[in-house]
């Protein structure tokens, strides 16, 4: 059996996350995006993050049910 490469399977402490790093993102209501993270909290609750291709910027929250993965 393959083992996912790490920079693939979804991120559950998002306290790892850094300003600059390429993310993917997913949530059930609206589908697949990627994005570089802009800010986030201290507690990694809440990211900002400015979406690919001029899609302007999202406010992802920890409770908000959106699956993230490293992309770069």
């Amino acid at each position: 059996m393959e083992t996912p490469s790490p920079s693939r399977e979804d991120i559950l402490d998002r306290s790892t996350l850094r300003r600059g790093q390429q993310v993917a993102f997913n949530h059930h209501s609206d589908g697949p995006a990627a994005g570089v993270i802009e800010m986030r909290t201290d507690d990694a609750s809440a990211l900002w993050i400015q979406v690919n291709g001029g899609a302007g910027r999202r406010l992802i929250h920890r409770e908000d049910g959106y699956r993230l993965k490293r992309s770069d």
